[in-house]
């Protein structure tokens, strides 16, 4: 249960650039999503176990980050999962990053789909970090937007999961999916806790999680991915 927001932008400029003020009440939701936050850009990644309004290097990072694409996690643990900076996402390997919103059990459960060469960087202990590296296996084979489709496609096909809401990043590409499990709303803080909207404003496209002003963005249906060009920001929206 956690919350997710990405840009992409023709410009390099901050997250609070692009956000505004809005950016402001996104970071007051880790008063509910409190177990720490990640902001990852240009394959580097800052990461704390405090809440996101309480972290004055978020606050920083914010404003002085300069880039033209950033992930940014605020993060609510899963039960039973351990809260520490390994835990915490966004999660990256060379030039893709990584974050996931929703639990999978067994948590375990994607590291079947995952390369050998792979499996020695897991360091942490989430469903999400192995979701990472399933997915970056199935990448290498089938390319990134096939790869991304197939490896929703796997998990959601045997597992037990409240949602598989992924964003990933690449010098290239944004992708984000929506996959939620309608009939398990154990987690749900809302009527619409696990969708995803996004707008384009100008040279910029924003992605986030509901919960917070962006009732009047385009929506991301459930079993949709979008695809952004981060070159020219054309977007397609496909089925998974």
């Amino acid at each position: 249960m956690c919350r997710l927001l990405a840009f992409t932008s023709l410009e390099r400029k901050s997250f609070y650039d692009v956000v505004g003020a809005d950016f402001e009440k996104f970071v007051a939701l880790s008063a509910e999503h409190k177990d720490g936050w990640g902001l990852a850009h240009d394959g580097e990644i800052l990461k704390d176990v405090k809440a996101a309004k309480d972290s004055d290097s978020l606050a920083r990072a914010s404003v002085d980050t300069i880039t033209d694409g950033a992930l940014l996690h605020l993060r609510l643990a899963s039960k039973g999962i351990t809260i520490n900076i390994d835990n915490n996402h966004p999660f990256t390997h060379g030039t893709t990053t990584f974050m996931h919103n929703g639990t999978i059990r067994p948590s375990d459960t994607a590291e079947q789909f995952i390369n050998d060469k792979y499996k020695e960087l897991i360091t942490g202990t989430t469903d999400s970090e192995r979701f990472f590296y399933a997915l970056l296996s199935q990448v290498d084979e089938l390319g990134l937007v096939d790869g991304v489709r197939a490896i929703v496609n796997k998990i959601r096909s045997i597992a037990d999961y409240s949602a598989l809401n992924i964003m990933v990043q690449t010098p290239d590409t944004l992708i984000a999916v929506c996959e939620f499990n309608e009939e398990n709303k154990s987690e749900w803080s809302g009527p619409d806790h696990y969708e995803l909207r996004f707008t384009k404003r100008g040279n910029d496209i924003v992605v986030a999680s509901t919960g917070w002003g962006n009732g009047d963005w385009n929506h991301l249906d459930n079993h949709q991915m979008l695809i952004v060009d981060r070159s020219t920001l054309e977007y397609s929206i496909q089925p998974l």
